[in-house]
């Protein structure tokens, strides 16, 4: 008699429990999905910026005299009618002021149970120095002969055919830049960095790749003449080139110069191997 009791009584607390946790899953499920096309002049050699934090972001230069921005905002709320009238108060304008177009996201203030992304797809003039960031989201950026600066927080960052210098950053992912002719300054926490120079690029002052978590693999461009340094914690160094050493070499440390010397490269990651190619 006991024992039909207890049971009874489990099985009511079960249920219990069932009901208050079906109560209390009230994420956001529905989702609706708005575009909004903006431009305005962008003269070649000026500055672009764009920052959005839940979202990717991709630019493509192109021969063009203007920007031309597509934004996708995608909304979640607990209803349709919710998630529209949500994604609706978002506003995406693009603002001129000395020099430099920058791209504005009013968003509506952080409610329970909704969320909001807004992913920027950009062309705009491949002379343009670009400053992007994003905190949650990719970086992708091709065709530009101006200067890059790039930031996300989690997500990869891709950059490829990049005249001018780079300066990329993620915490949580990889870094690849392909086809890229100047100074290289990648940084990420979680993630591998992979740079492959031009065949037809000089060379550059700079590069420096660091990483904690991941490994690290240069393709330098042909005539690469600078003082070396690579070090590793756990994995190892391999040089496809010859390295002149100056001064400490080993499994985990390499320190030397390739040509005469003239620029300086800087590989450092704890976690994975270093390849140079």
């Amino acid at each position: 008699m006991r024992t039909t009791h207890y049971k009874k009584l489990a099985l009511y607390c079960s249920l219990c429990v069932a009901l208050v946790l079906a109560g209390c899953d009230r994420r956001p499920r529905v989702k609706h999905t708005r575009t909004i096309q903006v431009s305005a002049a962008l003269a070649p050699g000026s500055a672009f910026g764009a920052e959005t934090y839940n979202g990717a972001i991709a630019v493509t230069g192109a021969e063009v005299a203007d920007c031309n921005l597509t934004a996708t905002i995608v909304a979640r709320a607990l209803t349709a009618e919710e998630a529209q009238a949500l994604a609706e108060k978002v506003k995406v304008k693009l603002v001129a002021s000395d020099g430099k177009l920058e791209t504005k996201i009013a968003r509506p203030p952080k409610m329970r149970n909704q969320s909001v992304s807004v992913s920027l797809d950009v062309r705009i003039p491949s002379e343009a120095d670009l400053h992007l960031k994003t905190h949650n989201g990719a970086v992708k950026i091709s065709k530009i002969t101006g200067n890059v600066d790039g930031t996300t927080y989690n997500g990869a960052v891709t950059v490829t055919e990049i005249t001018g210098q780079i300066k990329l950053t993620s915490h949580n992912g990889k870094i690849t830049c392909k086809e890229v002719s100047g100074e290289a300054y990648a940084k990420t926490y979680n993630g591998a960095v992979a740079v492959s120079y031009s065949k037809t690029a000089a060379s550059p002052s700079n590069i420096s790749l660091t990483t904690h978590n991941g490994s690290i693999d240069l393709t330098t461009p042909p005539d690469l003449s600078a003082r070396i340094a690579a070090s590793t914690h756990n994995g190892s160094i391999k040089s496809d080139l010859p390295i002149t050493v100056s001064g400490e070499i080993g499994k985990t440390r390499v320190s030397g110069t390739i040509g005469t010397g003239e620029g300086k490269v800087e590989l450092e990651t704890h976690n994975g191997s270093i390849r140079i190619r």
